[in-house]
Parts: structure tokens; C-alpha cells; sequence
């Protein structure tokens, strides 16, 4: 994975900026590349892998309890991968597959921090933004968001562990549909199959409605006393233990293998 890293580390624009005290127990995380509707390029791939990195050894030290997750700008949450960046830099399956492997890591790693996660979704979440959405604890959605699982229609599997992810969310059938059938999916839609969690009227409402909604996790309502951040913590790794194991890499592999690379 090291050199992984090192192929992809300066190609591509945009960034990932990681804030770890973006308000008292919170930080937050962005997704920043509007001009490609905030879809990752290589080097944001590794800065990404980067920031977990940075939140895993930082969580005790900054006393985090919740990690916020949003698009630059607001022009989109995430279209996934960068086809810009990848029809530049990658040319081969070995590489793909390395690509691949690196945000399949890093996403279970999201999904396993033990803070509670929560994405802020404005405009789309498309392909590898919609596996991406998978791994957060709790979804917001503006009332014109939309999830968009396109992975089927480049004519690739899921190659990010979204697949997974998704059924444990809502169910096996809801995943095949949704993932195998290509949907589209409104933030209403999300809402009643189980996969988001808040809509908002308007996006620049999506923030705060979203950092309204983990305030229960850090704040006693009556007294407005904090929560033992200790005791949240707690909660999210008990809830972390009933999830499968994240070690099926290697299987979605040869899947994603099996499928059209080319278009990527």
C-alpha cells in the first residue's frame, strides 16, 4: 500500500482539509474539488487515507466524539472517482486495483472509527461518493441531494466495500436493487429505505441541522452538562462489534477484477 501511496500522492487536484477542532468534540472533514464536483483524485485519495490516519491517533488527544463529513463548496457531497484524474494516471489493472485497495481501506476505516460519523450531503453522492456514504453512522440530506449508484452502468462491481456496507444498512434485497439497478435515489427515497437520517429545505441548512442532531451525543439536554465522552466512544465500538468483519478485500478484488476496468 506504501507504494500505493507513493504513485498517486501528487496527481490529481483538490484536497482533503481535516479540521479536529472544528467545534468542542467535533471535527470535520472536506471533500474539497468543486470544479469536478468534489470527486477524488489520486492525491486526494491519499490525503484521505492520510486524515483517518491523523483522526485515529488524534481521537483521545482532541477528546472527538463526532466527525463531520461534507463537499467542498457545497456544489456536491462526492462523484467518486475523478475520471479526469484516472484516464491521466491510470492505465493498468495493477494499478486500479492498488487505487481500489487503498479506499477500500480506508473507507472500513471510517466506518470503524469509534466516534460518531455523520455525512452533510448536498447535491450529489455518485459511484464512489455513494459507497462512500456507506460508511458513516448517520446521514443529512438536503431536500435536493441524491444518491446516485452508478457503478453498474461503468460496467464495474463495487470495488470500495459499499456493497456490504449497504446491505447491513438496509437490507439485502433494498442493496441489490439500489446497487445492481443503477437507482437514483432522492433524499426521500434515502430516508424511508433506511440510508439517511435528516432532510433539510435548503443546503445551507444541511450543516447545521446535522451538528443540531449529534449535539445529543455531546450535551445533556437539561443540564447542559457535557456527555463522558468515554462512555460514547463505548457505545460506537460495542455497536461496531455486531458488524461483519472488514477482511473480504481480497474477494472484492477478484470481483471487481472480473468486471470492465477500461472504463474507469
Amino acid at each position: 500500500m506504501n507504494r500505493t501511496i507513493e504513485l498517486l500522492a501528487n496527481k490529481g487536484q483538490g484536497k482533503i482539509k481535516l479540521d479536529l477542532k472544528y467545534q468542542p468534540g467535533i471535527a470535520a472533514l472536506t471533500i474539497h474539488n468543486p470544479k469536478r464536483h468534489n470527486a477524488l483524485s489520486g492525491k486526494m485519495m491519499v490525503e484521505l487515507h492520510h486524515a483517518v490516519s491523523e483522526l485515529e491517533h488524534s481521537i483521545i488527544a482532541n477528546n472527538l466524539v463526532a466527525l463531520v463529513v461534507m463537499g467542498g463548496e457545497q456544489s456536491s457531497f462526492c462523484a467518486g472517482l475523478d475520471l479526469g484524474f484516472a484516464r491521466e494516471h491510470v492505465h493498468s489493472e495493477d494499478m486500479s486495483l492498488a487505487m481500489n485497495e487503498l479506499m477500500h481501506n480506508t473507507l472500513e476505516r471510517i466506518s470503524r472509527l469509534p466516534v460518531i460519523t455523520m455525512a452533510v450531503v448536498t447535491g450529489g453522492a455518485i459511484g464512489g461518493g455513494s459507497e462512500l456514504i456507506t460508511a458513516f453512522d448517520f446521514v443529512c440530506m438536503s431536500k435536493t441531494a441524491f444518491i446516485h449508484f452508478v457503478q453498474t452502468r461503468m460496467g464495474v462491481s463495487s470495488p470500495w466495500g459499499g456493497m456490504r456496507r449497504l446491505v447491513n444498512l438496509v437490507g439485502r434485497k433494498k442493496a441489490l436493487l439500489w446497487m445492481a439497478g443503477g437507482c437514483r435515489l432522492t433524499a426521500q427515497e434515502c430516508i424511508e429505505g433506511g440510508l439517511a437520517d435528516l432532510i433539510v429545505g435548503k443546503d445551507g441548512e444541511c450543516l447545521n441541522a446535522s451538528l443540531l442532531f449529534l449535539k445529543r451525543f455531546l450535551m445533556v439536554e437539561k443540564t447542559n452538562q457535557r456527555v463522558s465522552s468515554n462512555a460514547v466512544r463505548g457505545m460506537k465500538k460495542l455497536a461496531l462489534r455486531q458488524m461483519k468483519d472488514g477482511d473480504d478485500w481480497e474477494y472484492e478484488k477478484k470481483i471487481f477484477a472480473s468486471t470492465s476496468l477500461s472504463k474507469l
